[in-house]
């Protein structure tokens, strides 16, 4: 029998959890804040306020890595964007995350150190903005812009000031920004410090942990293969090599092809393009190019080769965010879901689920828009109370994770008789399951016609499919699916059903699962409730997903082909045993700690 331990989350990697979460809710509820009062320079509000936040958390926990850590969970988290563009803003809240970290490991936990770090993070929102343009619209833009300085400085009579001045100005604004967030932040925090002993025990929150955000979540009806996300790179790549090289002809027609292939594969992703100040951006873009190509400061009002290279700039644009959507759909996949639960990043990934699921829990107490500018809803002591509740459900919420074993095989391979067998070990040892088997129907012919559900505690059967078509049932493959049957199985799994039981079992969990239907809900209740252990049936082609699916504990694999229901009757009475155990344990505690708050 296969056993996957999971390993314990550290103490660090959790408290990243919650300050990548409250991150990612500040750039969430100040994005949209900003964006619809149409702030210019937002992006560098944004860094401004984050810088303040990061820097403030850092002097309440002050473990090293934590600022990285928490830039990354905040950076994948903007994975839940409908935009085609969230990678760019993946990598500059990363990098943010990094720089002032970098500054904390060279010059140290001090003020020279946060002040650095805080003047390069702001800074870098300007690095970063200018890098995503030169990569949108190549170099042209820079001679575009040179023209319109030129032009400008002339109407100004300022034709002796060099653009490097005004860089250097620009620069030093931001690099003074930065520090200025980081001088609030140390303040904010050292603040908080003083005042904590004063402050009363934060409550610990009730989160719904069935979340609606999973980590880069598939778009419903999108397709996914491995191979797309190097072929998209690779597109990419060869379409710039066109439009550089001036080849316009085979450019164009390129850029049209592809623009097709990504419009009719990722519909879904694309639907931003929709946006009309988009398109005005690419016509106003393309027709300064056209009138300061030549010289607007000589009076050169048009030129040919200028309406050229807007068009150029304008097709490089289309190309490159039709490739970031493209990529960004397929990181979606569940390959690459996959690939984040290997053991090597387990941490990253078990960080990422808590921090997803904690989100929308953040997001429903976090101040509304016309609240914002209301001096206590963003103070650091706001966020830190929600912090300091967060990490105690966490952890929890970490050490309750329930123990599964998961009997698996081929589809008609003996999975269900397998547990039935099981179960009739455990009850002639005194066990009580409950839940469900779903065996099944057959015809004289031997040819199955359906499946019943069968109540493992009093043996009951219900009907739970057929292959004869049935008027308003869910169908789902060659099975119509009855919502009596459903509800049946459901009612098997709920809490009170399930009180005075020793384990639950689940046949089966499959692609309706997958996709949040089925008995979804009713596990994904009885993980959070954290009940212990629990057996599911799972077709092998479908065990990595489902592992990644929900937040569980020890899992133990029994595959039918290799293992027999004895050896896993045995050590599921152990689980059982070892539960009961604890419980036990548990209520002496409580009990103790009572009479003593009684004592006078």
């Amino acid at each position: 029998m296969d056993i996957r331990i999971p390993q314990p989350l550290s103490a660090l990697w959790m408290k990243a959890a919650v300050v990548g979460s409250l991150w990612a809710s500040v750039e969430i509820i100040l994005g949209s804040f900003l964006h619809n009062l149409k702030v210019p320079m937002s992006g560098t509000v944004l860094a401004f306020i984050s810088v303040y936040v990061i820097v403030a958390f850092a002097q309440v926990w002050r473990e090293r890595g934590l600022i990285w850590r928490a830039g990354l969970i905040c950076a994948l988290m903007k994975s839940i964007s409908p935009s085609a563009l969230i990678i760019g803003p993946m990598i500059g809240i990363f990098t943010e995350a990094v720089l002032l970290e970098v500054s904390l490991l060279l010059l140290g936990r001090n003020i020279p150190g946060y002040l650095i770090g805080g003047a390069m993070a702001v800074f870098s929102t300007i690095v970063h903005k200018t890098m995503s343009l030169l990569i949108l619209y190549g170099f042209d833009l820079v001679k575009i812009l040179e023209a319109l300085y030129k032009f400008a400085t002339k109407q100004l009579h300022m034709e002796g000031v060099h653009p490097g001045w005004l860089l250097l100005a620009l620069a030093f604004v931001y690099l003074v920004a930065g520090a200025t967030a980081a001088t609030l932040g140390i303040r904010a925090g050292r603040s908080y410090l003083l005042a904590q002993s004063a402050l009363p025990v934060t409550a610990e929150p009730e989160v719904d942990m069935q979340n609606p955000y999973r980590l880069l979540t598939e778009e419903r009806g999108q397709r996914y293969a491995t191979f797309f996300l190097p072929l998209n790179v690779a597109a990419v790549v060869l379409g710039l090599y066109l439009i550089n090289f001036n080849h316009y002809l085979p450019a164009v027609l390129y850029v049209l092809l592809y623009t097709g292939f990504v419009l009719w594969r990722y519909r879904h992703t694309v639907r931003h393009l929709r946006k009309v100040h988009i398109w005005v951006q690419f016509l106003l873009l393309t027709l300064a190019a056209t009138f300061v190509w030549k010289g607007l400061s000589q009076g050169n009002f048009f030129s040919w080769e200028g309406l050229a290279i807007g068009l150029k700039m304008t097709g490089r644009a289309i190309l490159i965010i039709m490739g970031f959507a493209a990529v960004g759909a397929e990181l979606r996949s569940p390959v690459i879901r996959s690939l984040l639960y290997n053991r090597r990043l387990s941490s990253l990934y078990q960080a990422l689920r808590l921090a997803f699921s904690v989100l929308p829990y953040i997001l429903a107490r976090q101040p509304q828009t016309k609240e914002l500018l209301k001096r206590e809803t963003l103070s650091f002591q706001f966020l830190f109370r929600q912090a300091e509740g967060l990490l105690s459900f966490l952890r929890n919420e970490h050490e309750r994770r329930p123990v599964v074993f998961i009997i698996t095989g081929a589809v008609q391979q003996g999975k269900t008789t397998f547990v039935t067998k099981m179960l009739e070990l455990l009850k002639a040892s005194g066990m009580k399951p409950g839940g469900f088997t779903a065996p099944g129907v057959h015809n004289v012919q031997g040819q199955r016609t359906g499946f019943q559900l069968h109540d493992v505690a009093t043996g009951k059967l219900y009907s739970l499919c057929t292959t004869v078509p049935v008027e308003g049932a869910q169908r789902v493959g060659p099975y119509y699916f009855y919502e009596s049957g459903f509800a049946q199985g459901r009612a098997l799994l709920c809490p009170k059903a399930l009180a005075d039981k020793d384990l639950a079992v689940i046949d089966e969990l499959g692609p309706m699962e997958l996709r949040n239907e089925g008995w979804y809900v009713a596990v994904a209740q009885l993980v959070q409730a954290g009940f212990s252990p629990q057996v599911w049936i799972v077709r092998r082609p479908l065990l990595p997903k489902m592992l990644a699916k929900w937040y569980i504990g020890t899992v133990y694999i029994a595959d039918v082909e290799k293992d027999t229901p004895e050896a896993v009757a045995k050590v599921l009475q152990a689980e059982i045993q070892k539960r009961m155990s604890n419980q036990a344990v548990h209520i002496m505690q409580s009990s103790e700690q009572t009479e003593v708050q009684q004592q006078p």
